[in-house]
């Protein structure tokens, strides 16, 4: 089994495992629910627990309603104290409470009131957890006023809403509670208390809001460095939007997540005066965007699995509540949340059923992610429909965002191990292809310079041939005509073709001599390529009419570097570009391998410069004398001389070196 599939099977194992985990806590959780003591008809016993409270206890169930009443409790100990309206379960919004047989809506005003039954007497300190009461509420304590958040009203210009987190503290001497709660509401959708009102000891309610406020923090905390992770991601990686989609997603749940009514709206810890108008409409807000954007998320994961109208549909409807929230009233953008439920739970459905096609396709990834949106699907659907008054639940919200992180890190993790296993194998396949590109040029710069050397020792042997063959023998016939010459001077009309035939054989024998030295420059000469440059320079000199000169500077008695053959070569290429194209006066040769670890060559002009000579039309020369240098492993520079003209230089490494001498030569 390869390396890769071993880590996707124990990426495999270890998400299996975690879901496992989450659905044993969600269902020791849910287990638990129910065992409290329930309020009946306004009274909620509590004499059967044992004393000192030891946990939180909600205060679930019957209480006392007064629709359109707002009564304090001074009211309820008159002689003829009011007759509730009906009896209310709670935690659950009065907006489908029938009254009389008619449904109240969820606009107006009304008073609870339930008395809680304590398990004896004495003097105890109590603490109230109340949160999620919309949209205006004032709560007394056995006739003390203890809280309240925002203004009652009997209409909307009344009211000023806040549905600010409170932990009342109330101290009870006696044996019974009695709670008065008058609340009013004219700007949400959903009236009355939404979430449990709790009590218990001091400690105990404040070690759970701190409890609250530090998983808040660090899961906002975590979500802002994961959003702000991706979107550097796709900074840098502008081809793969994924990253940015997720980047935002992750920054929109942190500002659900800090002022959301589930947790108590924290951002009022920071904002301080933020209206409580504002601080619903950044938490809707941010989860509409949220549904849109996690669908283009996994549309640019699995762009064919994924239809694209869809995505277009999100950013439409999330675009219409985002003007919504802006211009219009909040209970009329909270009132179409109901709507919008219904519409992500079907969008969740359908991603869920298109991410098992990816998951079937074999798409990277696709387990990871199915798995994380599953569990957050879930999570989100329980908190919509909890949100809605269709259940009664906990929010799960924060548990499906980690699974859904998690799980998401996973087939990031996964995408990297891929990639970087991709990278090493083409690192190693690009290693082996260098290696054979490198052979492969050293064996062709191997044979381009056996070729080179196999010409070279032709035109050595062609030389030699022409040397001490054919100049030999035309220097013969030559002297054999002077001779022949000499016999018959006193022969009528002989002596003029004589003399114009020995002429022509003594033109003959130069040319053939200038063959030979042309062809194979170092013939005889047991210095090296010195003498040859110094002869090359004479003769090009004499046949041209122009001033060349020759300086050296050489730092061994005999040269055997082979190479130096190639240097006579660029030199011999350079005087002749010099001599024909530069209109040059002066030529300077140099030569200087006095440090007997280089060998530099340098030709010098002070014709009109490279700009203006016709050399540069055909470019066959340069080419040739930078082929040379790079046969040897030179440098082959071209450049400006100073004062005009041009400067031909070429330096390579001398390896090869015999005596120093010493008179200087």
């Amino acid at each position: 089994m390869s390396g890769d599939s071993v880590l996707l099977l124990r990426m495999y194992r270890t998400a299996l495992a975690i879901v496992f985990a989450l659905l044993v806590s969600l269902g020791s959780g849910c287990g638990g629910a129910g065992k409290t003591p329930q309020a009946h008809r306004g009274v909620l016993d509590l004499s059967t627990v044992q004393w000192p409270i030891s946990t939180i206890i909600p205060l679930d169930g019957q209480w006392e309603f007064y629709w359109k009443q707002l009564l304090s409790p001074d009211d309820f100990h008159r002689v003829s104290p009011p007759a509730p309206s009906a009896h209310i379960s709670l935690p659950d919004p009065w907006n489908n409470l029938f009254i009389q047989g008619e449904n109240i809506g969820p606009r107006g005003y009304a008073t609870y009131r339930l008395v809680v039954v304590l398990p004896g007497k004495g003097e105890r300190e109590l603490a109230l957890k109340l949160a999620d009461i919309c949209s205006a509420y004032r709560l007394w304590a056995n006739g003390k006023l203890i809280a309240e958040g925002g203004r009652i009203g009997k209409d909307a210009a009344g009211e000023i809403p806040n549905q600010s987190f409170r932990q009342p503290r109330l101290r009870v001497t006696g044996d019974y509670v009695e709670l008065v709660l008058q609340v009013s509401n004219y700007h949400y959708y959903q009236a009355g208390v939404v979430n449990p009102i709790q009590i218990g000891p001091v400690e105990k309610v404040e070690a759970a809001r701190f409890r609250q406020l530090g998983g808040v923090l660090f899961c906002a905390g975590s979500l802002l460095i994961m959003g702000i992770y991706h979107i550097a991601i796709f900074a840098f990686r502008r081809r793969d939007a994924a990253p940015l989609y997720f980047g935002v997603y992750c920054l929109c749940w942190v500002g659900n997540i800090l002022t959301s009514n589930a947790n108590g709206w924290v951002a009022g810890l920071f904002t301080g005066g933020l209206p409580d108008a504002s601080i619903y409409v950044i938490d809707t807000l941010c989860f509409v965007i949220t549904v849109a954007v996690c669908y283009s998320f996994l549309r640019t994961l699995y762009p064919e699995e994924f239809n694209r109208y869809i995505s277009y549909g999100a950013w439409c409807l999330a675009l219409i509540y985002l003007v919504m929230g802006f211009v219009l009233p909040a209970i009329t953008v909270s009132s179409g949340l109901p709507a919008y439920y219904i519409y992500s739970i079907l969008l969740i459905a359908y991603s869920l059923f298109r991410l098992g096609a990816a998951l079937g396709n074999d798409r990277e990834g696709a387990f990871f992610i199915f798995i994380g949106i599953m569990v957050l699907g879930g999570a989100g659907i329980n908190d919509m429909l909890l949100d809605m008054g269709a259940i009664h639940s906990v929010y799960l919200g924060h548990m499906g965002l980690f699974v859904l992180i998690l799980f998401q890190a996973m087939a990031l993790s996964l995408r990297f191990s891929r990639a970087f296993s991709w990278v090493e194998q083409l690192s190693d396949e690009l290693a082996e292809k260098n290696l054979t590109l490198e052979e492969g040029l050293a064996e062709r710069n191997r044979l381009e310079r056996k070729i080179i050397q196999i010409s070279e020792d032709e035109r050595r042997s062609l030389s030699h041939h022409l040397h001490d063959g054919l100049c030999q023998q035309l220097t013969g016939a030559r002297l054999l005509f002077s001779v022949l010459g000499k016999n018959l001077a006193g022969a009528k009309g002989v002596k003029p073709d004589m003399q114009r035939l020995s002429s022509l054989l003594e033109e003959s024998v130069n040319q053939a001599y200038d063959l030979s030295r042309g062809l194979w420059p170092v013939e005889h000469d047991p210095h090296g390529v010195s003498p040859s440059l110094e002869e090359l320079v004479r003769r090009l000199g004499e046949s041209n009419g122009i001033d060349i000169q020759f300086r050296q500077e050489r730092g061994c008695a005999k040269c055997t570097n082979t190479d130096v053959t190639q240097m006579y070569r660029i030199a011999q290429e350079a005087v002749t570009n010099a001599v024909k194209h530069a209109r040059a006066q002066k030529i300077t040769v140099t030569l200087d391998c006095a440090d007997r670890t280089t060998i530099s060559l340098a030709v010098e002009d002070n014709g009109i410069g490279r700009a203006k000579a016709s050399m540069g039309k055909s470019g066959l020369g340069m080419g040739i004398m930078s082929y040379r240098a790079g046969i040897i492993g030179g440098n082959l520079t071209v450049t400006d001389a100073v004062g005009g003209g041009t400067l031909v230089s070429c330096t390579a490494v001398c390896e090869q070196h015999a005596e120093v001498i010493s008179n200087g030569f």
